[in-house]
């Protein structure tokens, strides 16, 4: 979340830098409290999450859609903060990504 500040975007927009990718700010937090909903069962605001989606994967109306796939990061392996999904595990990640280019 870098302590969501509006002077903290570009050094955060910096963190992800293949041109792919989009950033956004979320000044108000709206985009974390949906994903609160999506993925079920979060306690505290939705960060540190690695979420994949299908190809047809359409957002329709004021939440995201429900992604294929996800991860946290929060806590630690040992003690996760969050028991609603798997923790962060790139190996596992990557093959769940790579299942969905298939």
């Amino acid at each position: 979340m870098n302590r969501a500040l509006e002077r903290d975007v570009p050094k955060a927009t910096r963190e992800i830098w293949d041109a792919r990718a989009t950033h956004y700010w979320d000044r108000d937090g709206q985009l974390i409290q949906s994903y609160r909903e999506v993925l079920g069962g979060f306690s505290e605001p939705v960060w540190d999450t690695y979420i994949l989606y299908g190809r047809a994967a359409t957002w329709e109306g004021d939440r995201p859609p429900a992604p294929a796939y996800w991860m946290h990061q929060l806590g630690s392996a040992r003690r996760p903060r969050v028991t609603t999904g798997p923790f962060w595990s790139p190996a596992t990640f990557l093959d769940k990504a790579r299942s969905l280019t298939q």
